[in-house]
């Protein structure tokens, strides 16, 4: 996602914000409290929420940094034009910084129909905080234009943030262009204790890779039921089961639990059960992750992109998917990740332990029933029950000589011959 870096750089800003603002909120948009954790502001209508949302979005709050919501009552947003919380602006003001506690209650019955291009759609559009405790049901989320992303029923994009104990059920449905999720659409956070179940994610957008090179675009894009896109963070103890379908020519980044786990330090205890279609081929496409790993040079990763992973290669421990694919002329297609991403010189690697697979994949290219492809990467354990248009797939990794490459790699070398064509 070349959306990654443009984020990236904003989080060291983002943190100052966490750290040093504090705005006292009018205390008159809630049923009561006063922002601390011992007596944090109460939402208990959907007026309330809706005054939240605005308050954060227009700057007035300074994102509720280093205060406290919480959630008293179930809501029902049906009828109600939906605005995500939190929003990205020039001054950062506008993004969530607190803490905001579901206490186990329900928002449901959200829609958020946009043609215009939006960053981080969602409950929340923006988090640099906290957002946990919510049970979330029958949300729908149709973003139309092309440069739109990061779309989650949750969190559009958790910007290093927290993201833990979410439920969503019902029929919810999120269709975007690029970094569509269940829960996150992009995160470089961490995620945790989350359920998605009932939920269809649509990829949509053309990729066009006649030249030969797979080279990642904004378009048609990572999509999971978890978490769409990430660059950095960690996930565990997630359980998913719906459904994943790339409407477009070419997609990339597809996967049960996450799209792209891209550079995510581990990806521990996740269980999917998940239906891929991607019937116009596609690129990276795994039961788990479509791509994952991490990069040997920290100092690479945080100079270029701004987050720096501590585990080299990345960790995928006791992981466990049943996944069903329908990927006619799909490469880098395994049965629990698709493949590394490469990136200033090298693959990002991963090393799977502890995890199994039951899979039947129908038209991929060369599959692997554990990886798409591997360079570098370990595979210690995982048993692999896997079929490939009927027959047995005994080969544990695929056989590609293309590798998967980043945009934003791509981007400088363009840059780097006309400066010297210059």
């Amino acid at each position: 996602m070349k959306m990654r870096k443009m984020l990236s750089l904003l989080i060291a800003t983002c943190v100052l914000l966490c750290t040093c603002a504090f705005a006292s909120a009018d205390e008159g948009l809630f049923a009561g409290g006063n922002g601390t954790v011992e007596n944090p502001y109460q939402i208990a209508t959907t007026d309330q929420l809706l005054a939240f949302a605005a308050s954060v979005n227009d700057g007035s709050a300074e994102g509720y940094a280093v205060q406290f919501v919480a959630l008293t009552e179930d809501l029902d947003l049906t009828g109600i034009n939906w605005t995500p919380i939190g929003s990205m602006t020039e001054d950062y003001s506008t993004m969530f910084l607190g803490t905001f506690d579901g206490q186990g209650h329900t928002i449901s019955n959200l829609t958020l129909d946009i043609d215009t291009p939006i960053v981080g759609a969602g409950i929340f559009g923006m988090n640099l905080g906290e957002v946990k405790n919510l049970k979330t049901e029958n949300i729908q989320i149709h973003c139309a234009d092309i440069y739109s992303m990061a779309v989650g029923a949750v969190v559009g994009y958790n910007m290093g943030g927290l993201v833990h104990d979410i439920v969503l059920t019902g029929e919810n449905e999120l269709a975007a262009f690029n970094a569509i999720g269940g829960i996150c659409g992009g995160s470089t956070g961490s995620v945790f204790n989350c359920t998605v179940d009932g939920t269809t994610v649509v990829v949509q957008g053309d990729n066009d890779f006649s030249s030969g090179r797979i080279i990642q675009e904004d378009v048609g894009e990572c999509g999971g039921l978890i978490i769409g896109g990430s660059f950095g963070g960690t996930m565990d103890n997630c359980t998913a089961k719906g459904k994943i379908i790339a409407t477009g020519n070419e997609p990339v980044g597809l996967g049960g639990i996450g799209g792209c786990l891209e550079m995510m330090d581990s990806v521990t205890n996740c269980t999917a059960d998940v239906e891929i279609v991607s019937e116009k081929g596609g690129h990276a496409i795994g039961g788990l992750c479509g791509y994952s790993g991490t990069h040997h040079i920290g100092d690479i990763a945080l100079a270029t992109e701004g987050v720096m992973a501590v585990n080299y290669p990345g960790i995928i421990d006791n992981c466990h998917v049943t996944v069903k694919m329908n990927v006619p002329g799909a490469t880098h297609v395994g049965g629990l990740v698709g493949t590394g991403l490469y990136y200033y010189g090298e693959e990002t690697s991963y090393k799977i332990s502890n995890c199994s697979v039951e899979a039947e994949i129908i038209g991929a290219v060369t599959p692997g029933a554990v990886a798409g492809r591997a360079m570098g990467s370990l595979i210690e354990s995982c048993d692999a029950t896997v079929t490939l248009d009927g027959k047995e797939l005994k080969a544990r990794i695929g056989e590609t000589s293309t590798m998967y490459e980043s945009g934003d790699q791509f981007e400088e070398e363009n840059n780097g011959a006309e400066a010297a064509a210059a």
